[in-house]
C-alpha cells in the first residue's frame, strides 16, 4: 500500500474519529461528500483488517447497486489489493492474510433480513440508508452487531442523502434530535449515535476535479436542490407506511407485526376481494376476510402480467369457490369505455361470474384509510374538556337541537374503551396452506410507497412502477372498512357464532354446542320474520332521579 495514499477530508476524518463507544454513526447529508469512499475506506484506516477475527460487511438495498457501487470501487481504487486481501466474486468477500473479511450483502426485501441470522459483524456499513427502512437497519444492527475480540469495537456506520423510502425514520433517528456533531443517547436503549453533515463544499479533492458539480446541482428542481447541494432534511418525506413491520423488533410489542403464517379462516367470516387491473403493468387481486374483532386477515393475492381477461379472471373465480363473498372492487379505469363493445369490468363479470363493482378511488383516503389499517399503536387519551359534563347545557341542547346534538356533547366526556385487536390489518405470509396463499408482491410493494414531492400532493403516495398491490390493496382496504360499518348488526350475530364454537373448542361439550346453535338460528328466524314494534300498550317511561 506504499504506493496509495488515502487522504480523508475533514469531515471525513471527523467522521472516522468517532469514539467506538458511539454504536450507531451517520455521515451525509448532501451529494459528493464521499460517503461511499468512507464506508469503504474506514477498514482500512482504522486497520482492522489486521485482526484475524475481524468481520466486516457492506449494505446497498439491491445486488445491482451494489455490484455497480461499493463492490466496483472495492476492485477498481486499489486499496484492499495493496493489503494484501483477495475478493471472491462468489461470496462476494474480501479476506486479508490475517484472516479478516468483509463482505458485501444486500436487503431487498423486509425478509431478507433472515439471510443474516447466524451471522456476527464487527463493522456494519449502510450505504444510502435512506434506501432501506426503519425495521432492515435496526434489525440487522441490532441482532447482527457483536465482537468476540475484545480488541475489535462493534460499531455501525452509514452514509446518504436526504429522500427515499428511509428519509422519515433516518432524520427522526439522527438529525432531528440535536444539532449535527452532537452525541445523542437513547432514551431506552441509552446507545448512543451521532450524526456528521458533509457538504459537496467539504470535498475539496471533488471541487478540484469537478469544479462544474455545484453549478451542476443548482439546475436541479428546487426540492432535489436543497437536498443534494445544502443537505436539506426537511423538504422531503419519506415512507408512508412506517408502521409496517414483517417481524417485530427487540423493543416493540408483540403485536407490532402484520405478517403472519396462515391459519384455516372459519367458513362463515365473509370475504371481500379488491383488485386493480392492468395488462403491461402488473394486474393484481387480493382477497381479504372480515373477522368478528373487526381485524381484516389479508389471505390471498393473485399477481400477473401480460394475462387476458378471460384468464385472470377465470383464476379469480376458482379460487373464490366455496368462499362467502360480500363485496368485490375493482380500478374504476376498467368501467371506462375505450374501444369495443364490453367495458373491462363487463368482461372480468362475463369470466369470473363475480359482480364487481367500481372501487373507491379517493388516494389520500385510502392512503390514510391503509394508515389506520396498519396502525400498531395506541391513538393517545381521549381528550376530555376539564369542565366537565354540564347536566343542564345538556337539556337545553337535546330541547333546542335534538337527540343527535345531545349525544355528541355527551360523547365528549365519554372515556373510549382500550383498542384492542391492533393492527387491524394482518397478511399471510410463510409457507401457505393448502387452501390459502401468501402475499408476497404485496409484502414487497408496501414498504417502497413514499410520499409525492413532485407536483404538490405532498400527503399523496407517489407512483412508481410495481405500485399496483398498493392501488390494489387500498381498495380492498376502503371496501372491507365499507362492509364493517354497514354490517354491524350482521357481525352481531357472527361474534355470536364465533364465542359458541369458541367456547366448545375449549369444553367438547356436544350437547351446549347444540343447545346454543338451537336457539342461535331460532333467533335467526325470528330476526328474519320481523316482531311487532310494540306488544301491548307502549310501557310507561320510568323517570330517573
Amino acid at each position: 500500500m506504499s504506493d496509495l495514499i488515502w487522504k480523508p477530508s475533514k469531515r471525513q476524518e471527523e467522521f472516522i474519529q468517532v469514539p467506538d463507544t458511539v454504536r450507531e454513526g451517520f455521515f451525509g447529508g448532501a451529494a459528493g461528500g464521499g460517503k461511499s469512499e468512507l464506508l469503504l475506506m474506514l477498514p482500512i484506516v482504522r486497520k482492522f483488517y489486521q485482526y484475524p477475527r475481524f468481520k466486516g460487511i457492506l449494505f446497498r438495498r439491491t445486488y445491482p447497486e451494489l455490484e455497480k457501487s461499493l463492490i466496483l470501487r472495492s476492485q477498481g481504487d486499489g486499496y484492499y489489493a495493496a493489503t494484501g486481501a483477495d475478493y471472491n466474486r462468489t461470496l462476494r468477500r474480501w479476506r486479508w492474510p490475517s484472516g479478516a473479511v468483509l463482505d458485501f450483502g444486500y436487503v431487498e426485501l423486509e425478509q431478507d433480513v433472515r439471510k443474516y441470522d447466524t451471522t456476527e459483524y464487527n463493522y456494519i456499513g449502510w450505504d444510502e440508508l435512506t434506501s432501506f427502512t426503519e425495521f432492515q437497519y435496526v434489525y440487522i444492527t441490532m441482532s447482527r452487531l457483536r465482537t468476540s475480540d475484545g480488541n475489535l469495537p462493534t460499531i455501525c456506520r452509514s452514509a446518504s442523502n436526504p429522500g427515499n423510502t428511509g428519509h422519515g425514520w433516518v432524520r427522526s433517528r439522527f438529525v432531528e434530535p440535536a444539532p449535527y456533531g452532537t452525541i445523542i443517547v437513547d432514551k431506552r436503549t441509552k446507545m448512543k449515535r451521532i450524526f456528521i453533515q458533509s457538504l459537496p463544499s467539504d470535498n475539496p479533492y471533488l471541487m478540484k476535479a469537478d469544479p462544474g458539480y455545484v453549478a451542476a446541482l443548482e439546475l436541479l428542481p428546487e426540492a432535489e436542490k436543497r437536498a443534494k447541494l445544502y443537505g436539506d432534511w426537511w423538504t422531503f418525506s419519506g415512507q408512508v407506511f412506517e408502521d409496517f413491520r414483517v417481524a417485530r423488533l427487540p423493543d416493540e410489542p408483540e403485536n407490532a407485526c402484520h405478517v403472519i403464517q396462515p391459519f384455516n379462516i372459519p367458513d362463515w367470516w365473509p370475504r371481500v376481494i379488491g383488485a386493480d387491473w392492468g395488462y403491461a403493468a402488473m394486474n393484481w387481486v387480493g382477497w381479504a376476510a372480515a373477522a368478528p374483532t373487526g381485524r381484516a386477515y389479508m389471505y390471498r393475492e393473485y399477481a400477473t402480467k401480460k394475462t387476458l381477461i378471460a384468464d385472470w379472471a377465470s383464476v379469480v373465480a376458482q379460487c373464490s369457490q366455496n368462499e362467502d363473498i360480500r363485496d368485490a372492487v375493482l380500478d374504476p379505469s376498467a368501467f371506462f369505455k375505450v374501444g369495443g363493445e364490453k367495458t373491462i369490468s363487463e368482461q372480468v363479470r362475463e369470466h369470473s361470474g363475480i359482480d364487481f363493482r367500481r372501487a373507491d378511488n379517493d388516494r389520500l383516503g385510502g392512503k390514510n384509510m391503509m394508515q389506520e389499517y396498519l396502525r400498531w399503536r395506541p391513538k393517545p387519551p381521549k381528550y376530555i374538556p376539564p369542565e366537565g359534563f354540564d347536566p343542564d347545557l345538556a337539556a337545553t341542547i337535546l330541547r333546542r337541537r335534538g337527540q343527535e346534538e345531545y349525544e355528541k356533547y355527551c360523547a365528549v366526556f365519554t372515556e373510549e374503551e382500550p383498542e384492542t385487536n391492533l393492527p387491524k390489518l394482518q397478511i399471510f405470509g410463510g409457507e401457505p396452506l393448502e387452501q390459502y396463499g401468501t402475499c408476497p408482491e404485496f409484502i414487497k410493494c408496501i414498504p417502497l410507497c413514499v410520499y409525492n414531492t413532485k407536483d404538490g400532493s405532498k400527503e399523496d403516495v407517489a407512483e412508481f412502477n410495481g405500485d399496483d398491490p398498493y392501488d390494489g390493496g387500498r381498495y380492498l382496504i376502503n371496501a372491507i372498512d365499507r362492509f364493517y360499518k354497514e354490517s354491524k348488526k350482521t357481525y352481531v350475530k357472527i361474534q355470536a357464532r364465533d364465542n359458541i364454537v369458541s367456547r366448545f373448542l375449549k369444553t367438547g361439550d356436544y350437547t351446549s354446542l347444540h343447545r346454543e346453535m338451537e336457539h342461535f338460528e331460532r333467533n335467526e328466524k325470528v330476526a328474519k320474520r320481523g316482531v311487532p314494534r310494540f306488544h301491548g300498550r307502549m310501557p310507561r317511561m320510568r323517570r330517573f332521579t
